[in-house]
């Protein structure tokens, strides 16, 4: 098999960067908060000038001062994780955390700038989901003393499910009730690439990804070959009413209900699609169906 689209979204990603980091180093418009820092010509490489811009990217701005323009803010704050995609870790780690330092000191910017990270970072409609750059957000926030303990739990939640499933780590196992009452484990699915189907109640996009997926020609043809496993996720409680309608899913898939895998895996999207190796590893999470159907492309 063949991961075409993983090598795919990294060249697109490339010259999104590049064309991004452009724009923001020539950006004057009255629309930004400060003018963003340039990178000296000294500085040749995209990651040595991506790693400047960073690191004094808030140079010029008082983090402690009460934020007037929130729109301002908001798009000021995205034009900066924009440039995470291609510095390296330690500097954006380092600099998210001078960054929340400063803004711990006005409550009620530490409490928009943790929403906004969120939006921009771990929402389902965040243009660009970098795990390792928000646990650096969130964990920060949820250690914080200036922050109540009520303002801190969707943050801790959040900060659990993602680590328990980083990109690299091995998937949680789990335990499914079957249509049949049986039980069924993930560890009990060996030698095969895995793809974790979970599906939302009455969620009408997921009606539509189940009838995609098990039509899908090459899907079927792996399946039967036995090189990769289905596995249909009803993350609630097994009922009569839900075992009734999934008898109409793929024959050729493992279907099943679990109530509490909603506490071990990070699901910010409805369809959503993880694939493992054959270790079990997470290769990618939170995908969409194209995104699965791509990695079979020969």
């Amino acid at each position: 098999m063949m991961f075409k689209f993983l090598r795919n979204i990294v060249v697109l990603s490339a010259l999104i960067s590049c064309g991004s980091i452009v724009l923001a180093q020539e950006q004057t418009k009255p629309s930004t908060l400060f003018e963003y820092p340039v990178a000296p010509d000294t500085i040749s490489t995209l990651e040595g000038r991506t790693n400047y811009i960073v690191s004094k990217f808030w140079d010029n701005y008082n983090l402690s001062k009460p934020i007037k323009d929130s729109i301002a803010f908001d798009k000021t704050f995205r034009d900066y994780i924009t440039f995470f995609k291609y510095a390296h870790r330690t500097i954006v780690f380092t600099s998210i955390k001078d960054f929340m330092n400063k803004s711990q000191s006005n409550k009620a910017n530490f409490l928009m700038i943790m929403e906004i990270a969120e939006k921009a970072l771990y929402a389902p409609g965040a243009e660009y989901w970098s795990d390792d750059a928000y646990l650096q957000f969130a964990r920060f926030f949820v250690q914080s003393k200036n922050v109540k303990s009520a303002d801190k739990e969707r943050y801790k939640a959040q900060i659990k499910t993602i680590e328990k499933t980083l990109d690299g780590a091995i998937a949680p196992d789990f335990e499914l009730t079957t249509i049949d009452k049986s039980k069924v484990k993930l560890s009990d699915i060996k030698d095969k690439w895995v793809i974790l189907f979970f599906e939302g109640s009455d969620c009408d996009d997921c009606s539509i990804a189940r009838l995609r997926l098990s039509t899908d020609v090459t899907i079927n043809k792996n399946i039967d070959e036995g090189v990769i496993a289905v596995v249909s996720i009803y993350p609630g409680k097994f009922s009569n009413e839900w075992a009734e309608s999934a008898r109409t899913y793929s024959d050729k898939w493992i279907v099943g209900a679990c109530d509490d895998i909603v506490e071990n895996y990070d699901m910010r999207i409805s369809p959503c699609f993880y694939f493992l190796d054959k270790d079990h590893k997470i290769l990618g999470k939170n995908l969409t169906l194209v995104d699965i159907k791509n990695l079979f492309v020969q």
